[in-house]
């Protein structure tokens, strides 16, 4: 098990990711590396000109990604951080002692605010590596105060390119957003199965956080909103057939699964356009009208396709999604066509003050012991502080390298800083291998050569840093190479040889502090298990209240109950993903954790279904007794699960005596009796039942398993 988990780790290392290659991100940045070298070429100060491109590839690394609003802030934040540690490190290098504290302090604050937002401790790393740096050439306060400035005016230039390119740029982070989902969408229609339904799912929460997060205008932010709304409304009515499709035991009789199969191979064509046009549609451009043009006759031709099944009861019922669906798309076509502003939803309005409130919130929040987040900030400081006081008392040339290495691999989780680890030891042997045979292969007095490799290093840079981890370390490496290069001055071969042994070092400290205080994934996913199941608890609520009140509901409670079901199952699917790389037994079986994720997608799928028959009017009566019994059997035995997993022990219990347990379970088999007669409300309480009920006997066998285990082994 070991064996098979540690060879999935290192396959990581050369797993890339094709949608995170950032070429046109990468290429702004270079130029906005480019420039101050140029200025600094012509007039002659060529190490100032390198100090405001410093500044202006750290700005540039902290807004690479994200919506135009989200990168101006973390750019501005890397700014100012920046310019602080410049100006602490320049000052702290003349006493060792203070400039080991101050690196510790620095790395624990990054360690802090990872905990923040992922950006916040990027730019954390990012500026605690540059007061490494610094460090080693001391300076007076006027020169600290110097280099401060200048970088601070390279990132104020990066910044100021990256808000121009975006002014004169069609397309948007949201409206790619968007279109994502609407690509995935078709994939899962072409598709249906947990991978890209899960990936659906991720995608839905990713443009619901862009669209939040947003500077676009209100007219093009409203129609996206709009495709959005509509692409999560389609995706009710696509999993309803899908589930028709994959002949699910509480969808049998309610629809026809060829015909079904026919219907998602015809809408996911249609879906994929809609994705390909989104950003015309957002911006009212005329080259979108033939698009609206094909949502009218996809409208009329879904249309004329559930017409043609009447007549046959099964078809006819599956129809009913499909005239859903066109009804769907013509609505949004009559929205997108109208010159009025739609309206925008209440969570879009968001002002950034409570924003501000909520990160200062959450930062004090992991100010305990028993915060994860907390105890990685202790690791990093203690990694930091030590990298760099071995640097200090062992004065090895180029000793600083150790803390950087060190502070780049320590991760909150083991996998990554075990994968990392090994990425950076490869990908930072290969850039110092390169960049110092390019340094040795062509001489460079005018320093031409040396700017046009800290060009195009810091542009790969960009590019690579979500495509693979070993390919952004060594263009990362590298370019350091080259930098450290025209302040040293020394040979490059042995200075070569120093940095691989520096590196080597570092990745050992690293791993080594992780593995003798370790925060193992498995120690926390039975807590994000507990929460998804605690989500779906209160979508199933929020699904019975609608079918209780009927028209009085409220959607906007429901599909924010909706998104919350999303955003938990994508985050426990994440852990236990972390979990089944790490070489240690977890706490809740691993067949457990996977039974429950499989569990709630079905569970997730079944709401989602009703609520589409919901919605189509075909599911708008109260709840009989039995079902109500049936009901309150699901809600406790949620509550149960949820509580079990968060205790650690993965035990379900219903709360229910075992007279009303077997009156629930007389309910169920009497309404299994007459199958082919019950309604879409009926069958989906039946097959809610049944998801917990396969969810309590594997618990229950797992947990005699593991007491024969333990009766044996003693």
């Amino acid at each position: 098990m070991i064996r098979r988990r540690t060879w999935r780790a290192l396959h990581s290392v050369i797993e890339t990711d094709r949608t995170g290659l950032r070429v046109l991100p990468g290429l702004r940045n270079g130029v906005g590396i480019l420039i101050p070298l140029v200025c600094g070429l012509n007039s002659g100060h060529l190490l100032s000109g390198i100090g405001v491109a410093v500044g202006a590839l750290v700005a540039g690394f902290a807004g690479n990604a994200g919506t135009a609003r989200r990168r101006l802030r973390t750019m501005l934040f890397a700014v100012a951080w920046m310019s602080v540690t410049t100006f602490v490190g320049a000052l702290a290098g003349h006493r060792a002692w203070l400039i080991v504290v101050m690196a510790a302090l620095s790395g624990w604050l990054s360690g802090m605010m990872l905990g923040v937002s992922q950006p916040s401790g990027q730019v954390g790393l990012l500026a605690t590596n540059a007061l490494i740096l610094i460090s080693t050439s001391p300076q007076s306060l006027s020169g600290a105060l110097y280099r401060a400035e200048l970088v601070a005016c390279g990132g104020l230039l990066q910044t100021a390119l990256m808000w121009a390119v975006d002014l004169v740029s069609r397309q948007s982070a949201e409206a790619q957003s968007v279109s994502k989902v609407y690509r995935k969408l078709a994939a899962f229609a072409a598709s249906p199965s947990r991978q890209t339904d899960l990936e659906l799912a991720t995608s839905l929460v990713e443009a619901n956080d862009f669209l939040r997060d947003s500077l676009m205008p209100r007219r093009r932010r409203s129609r996206l909103h709009r495709l959005l709304d509509a692409g999560e409304q389609l995706r009710m009515y696509v999993v309803a057939i899908a589930e028709i499709a994959r002949g699910r035991f509480y969808a049998q009789e309610l629809g026809d699964a060829r015909f079904a199969e026919e219907i998602l191979r015809q809408c996911a064509p249609l879906f994929s356009a809609l994705g390909d046009h989104v950003w015309l549609m957002a911006q009212g451009d005329r080259r979108s009208q033939p698009l609206m043009y094909i949502l009218e006759r996809a409208s009329e031709e879904l249309t004329d396709l559930a017409r043609s099944a009447r007549g046959d009861g099964r078809k006819e019922q599956t129809a009913a999604h499909v005239q859903a669906m066109a009804a769907c798309l013509m609505s949004l076509r009559d929205d997108l066509v109208q010159p009025a502003i739609l309206p925008l939803p209440t969570e879009a309005l968001e002002s950034p003050v409570p924003r501000i409130k909520q990160a200062w919130q959450t930062f004090c929040g992991h100010l305990t012991w028993q915060s994860a987040t907390f105890r990685h900030a202790l690791r990093a400081a203690v990694a930091v502080g030590a990298g760099e006081a071995f640097a200090v008392l062992m004065r090895w040339p180029h000793g600083y390298w150790v803390p950087l290495t060190a502070n780049i691999i320590l991760r909150p989780d083991f996998t990554s800083t075990f994968t990392r680890g090994i990425a950076r030891v490869i990908g930072t042997m290969g850039g110092i291998l390169l960049a110092t045979l390019l340094m040795v292969a062509v001489p460079d007095r005018t320093g031409i050569f040396a700017s046009a490799c800290i060009v195009v290093f810091g542009s790969l840079m960009y590019m690579w840093v979500t495509y693979n981890y070993a390919l952004f370390s060594c263009a990362l490496t590298a370019l350091m190479v080259v930098l450290l290069s025209l302040f040293e001055r020394q040979a490059p071969l042995p200075t070569m040889a120093d940095r691989m042994v520096a590196t080597l070092v570092g990745s050992a400290l690293a791993i080594a502090i992780y593995l003798i205080w370790p925060t193992w994934q498995h120690q926390q996913v039975h807590r994000v298990l507990a929460l998804a199941v605690e989500r779906e608890r209160d979508y199933f609520r929020g699904v019975l209240k609608m079918l209780r009140e009927g028209e009085t509901a409220s959607p906007q409670t429901l599909a924010r109950e909706r998104q919350a079901v999303r955003v938990s199952r994508t985050n426990a699917a994440s852990a236990v993903r972390q979990v089944l790389a790490e070489p240690v037994a977890p706490q809740v079986h691993a067949h457990m954790m996977v039974a429950v994720l499989v569990g709630m997608h079905r569970f997730s799928d079944t709401l989602l279904s009703l609520e589409a028959y919901t919605w189509e009017g075909r599911a708008a009566r109260p709840l009989t007794s039995g079902e109500e019994e049936i009901a309150l059997f699901i809600d406790r035995a949620l509550a149960s699960l949820a509580d079990g997993l968060r205790n650690g022990t993965g035990q379900m219990a219903t709360g229910i005596s075992g007279a009303r347990q077997d009156a629930v379970r007389s309910h169920v088999e009497a309404l299994e009796v007459n199958w082919r007669k019950l309604d879409v409300i009926a069958r989906a309480m039946v097959r809610l039942y049944h998801v917990l009920h396969t969810l309590a006997r594997l618990v229950h066998e797992k947990a005699g398993e593991e007491a024969t285990d333990a009766r044996t082994s003693s």
